[in-house]
């Protein structure tokens, strides 16, 4: 077993245990790689994060519930398609999904062993699976059970996907014949009101302006907030493909001194 298949067995160990047990399992990983001569192995299992509460039992969840930790990646894909197609009502219908599916998840972690979870870890439990619904590269992530810290969900499957509407247009008011009062001098009775018709016209016409540039306001402040939303989650996406990257380097690193030690020994034997 190579280098880096040695850190990844002790990584889906190290992430599998208790929390209370991390630190004690790692030194004790640690100090046997130290023992075989392998320190580089040993400097790279010091340097595992424990996890946060919420973070271990979202492991613990994926090793229990694999099926059901697996399925939140499915669900995902629904509503992707079904927010691409602009498919309101069954995206309602999944989005209901979600919210059961994780819910009877977040229930699942509170064991005899764990007890009640406090709001907040309950919270950062239910975002965690929440963020696996929404991304493909949570939802890898989280099955994999080694987190060490809770997910932010995307915000793809909220409100935003809705189109903005155009508000109703706006009827004018119907104008009544004034009712001519009982006067002597009825020509200045049936001027009162023509005299006030003016005023009204010019009125609803800037009323009916400042609607308009209020709802078009709004549909440029939702907008705005959809870009902002999309620019965010991208950005999020591709520090989590760095991460992985930056995971991958370190494993690449660790089988070339490995290898780089193997050679020296050989070296070092020949050369007595």
């Amino acid at each position: 077993m190579g280098a880096s298949d040695k850190l990844d067995a002790v990584v889906t160990e190290l992430y599998g245990v208790d929390p209370g047990e991390f630190v004690t399992t790692r030194e004790e990983h640690a100090a046997r790689a130290r023992e075989r001569g392998e320190k580089n192995l040993a400097a790279e299992i010091r340097k595992l994060r424990k996890p946060t509460t919420a973070a271990a039992l979202v492991n613990r969840l994926a090793r229990q519930h694999p099926d059901e930790v697996s399925a939140l990646a499915e669900l995902g894909d629904r509503l992707r398609a079904a927010h691409r197609e602009l498919a309101g009502d069954r995206l309602r219908e999944l989005t209901r999904e979600r919210a059961d599916r994780v819910r009877a998840l977040v229930e699942r972690a509170e064991t005899p062993a764990s007890g009640a979870l406090g709001e907040s870890v309950r919270r950062e439990v239910a975002a965690t699976l929440e963020a696996a619904v929404g991304d493909a590269d949570a939802a890898r992530a989280v099955a994999d059970g080694c987190l060490t810290s809770a997910l932010s969900p995307s915000d793809v499957f909220e409100a935003a996907w809705l189109p903005v509407e155009s508000p109703l247009p706006r009827s004018r008011p119907k104008r009544t014949k004034p009712t001519p009062k009982s006067s002597p001098d009825t020509r200045d009775t049936a001027e009162r009101p023509a005299a006030r018709e003016p005023d009204r016209d010019r009125t609803t016409p800037t009323k009916t302006r400042q609607d308009d540039d209020r709802a078009a306001a709004e549909r440029q402040r939702r907008e705005a907030e959809v870009r902002a939303r999309r620019a965010r989650d991208e950005a999020r996406k591709e520090l989590r493909a760095a991460e992985r990257e930056e995971t991958k380097a370190r494993r690449r690193t660790e089988r070339a001194r490995a290898a780089l030690e193997k050679a020296e020994d050989e070296v070092r034997r020949h050369a007595r």
